[in-house]
């Protein structure tokens, strides 16, 4: 009996694939089949699948014309034969012991859906969960996790995170959820939404066994001048969903901020404009320190970038470096950048950790101190993303549990 299928959709990802093939046939739970649909790839993908596919009796491998990630797991859905469906990008990996864990939290609870959280790789490693309390959602407090599924507004952030990736499904509950082919943008998310509003229950999990990569060369990090289409087909499948019976008019209020934050990403970096980042970090952080200030960055990312071009154009401050214990990794680049331990304290009067995760930032912080670097003059801000600002304004914040 197959407990769980596995779906990796897969699309010219040659330099990963082997690497999420490899910890997904790892599992401690043996009873899985891995379908792997390769959605067109024109490189050693398909190569690469057919190889483990001969190696391994359950690994199946589909070789279909591209169509998008919706059309590749759906392809994968229609042959798998588990209990509970799972999903993993082919540029990602997950732990061994992921599906055990997941499968043996639905049995037990018998939920329709189980959701944990994932380590975010990248510049630095980010351990991301859902927004929402964990435990077991079911009968009436099915009806409170629809109500902060989109976004927990009391932290205003994410309720349910949208990565399908991190969750496993059963396979009932998706023959229920069909999101239309030609939607490329946040199909993860409309799917999880369509998801809570079908089932019966759902485990929210405060643990993570997926890791996502942050890869600069996928959709999501290349500009795109037809993004604001991609958004209003996000938007028409949003209009559907208020018919819905489960659909509440939270939701709808949370689900109007959420194309707001859609359309702020398409100015910001997805529309490919030249000016990046315009609407991403407020610059009134320069208002609480005292002009004449020195000030060196920590970090050496697009955030430290944006930070330090608002501090040159305000021309009120003093910029002295960048500093980061990593900084190695940033050696060859025309601005230098230097470990914290050999800053001069009397070359400076701040230091401001330009990294927007607040929990990644508080480490940070503590590592500095750690190193001798007096407490007051380390300094963060915390940048909420802008639509939070005006829909605080209009009282659209109030009201959860």
């Amino acid at each position: 009996m197959v407990k769980v299928s596995i779906i990796i959709p897969v699309y010219n990802m040659e330099e990963y694939l082997k690497q999420c093939l490899d910890s997904v046939l790892a599992q401690t739970l043996k009873e899985i089949e891995v379908i792997c649909v390769d959605d067109g790839s024109t490189d050693s993908s398909p190569r690469i699948l057919d190889e483990y596919a001969a190696g391994w009796k359950n690994v199946t491998v589909i070789h279909k014309e591209n169509g998008g990630v919706v059309s590749a797991r759906r392809a994968g859905e229609a042959v798998a034969s588990g209990e509970y469906i799972g999903y993993v990008d082919s540029d990602d990996w997950v732990d061994e012991r992921m599906y055990e864990c997941l499968y043996t939290y639905a049995v037990n609870s018998g939920a329709d859906m189980v959701t944990s959280g994932y380590f975010q790789e990248g510049n630095y490693v980010s351990e991301l969960f859902d927004g929402v309390e964990p435990g077991l959602y079911e009968d009436d407090f099915i009806g409170v996790l629809r109500d902060c599924a989109i976004y927990s507004m009391c932290k205003k952030a994410a309720g349910i995170r949208g990565s399908l990736c991190c969750k496993l499904i059963s396979g009932k509950l998706l023959e229920k959820v069909k999101i239309p082919d030609d939607i490329s943008m946040s199909e993860d998310k409309l799917q999880v939404l369509s998801c809570i509003l079908e089932c019966r229950s759902v485990l929210v999990l405060k643990e993570a066994y997926y890791h996502y990569r942050i890869n600069p060369k996928s959709a999501t990090h290349v500009g795109n001048p037809s993004y604001l289409l991609c958004v209003d087909k996000v938007y028409q499948y949003f209009r559907k969903l208020y018919e819905h019976p489960n659909f509440t008019a939270r939701m709808r209020t949370q689900a109007e901020l959420y194309m707001m934050e859609l359309i702020l990403a398409g100015i910001n970096t997805r529309l490919g404009f030249e000016t990046r980042n315009l609407l991403w970090f407020d610059p009134s952080w320069l208002d609480r320190i005292p002009e004449g200030s020195r000030i060196v960055f920590y970090g050496g990312g697009e955030a430290e970038e944006k930070y330090r071009k608002q501090l040159m154009a305000r021309g009120t401050h003093i910029y002295v470096g960048r500093v980061d214990f990593e900084y190695e990794r940033y050696c060859g680049e025309s601005m230098g950048i230097e470990s914290p331990l050999r800053l001069d304290p009397a070359g400076y009067d701040y230091i401001v950790i330009t990294i927007k995760n607040p929990g990644k930032a508080s480490c940070i912080r503590k590592r500095l101190e750690e190193a001798g670097i007096e407490a007051r003059k380390i300094l963060w801000f915390e940048q909420r993303e802008l639509f939070w600002k005006y829909a605080e304004a209009e009282g659209l914040l109030g009201g959860e549990t």
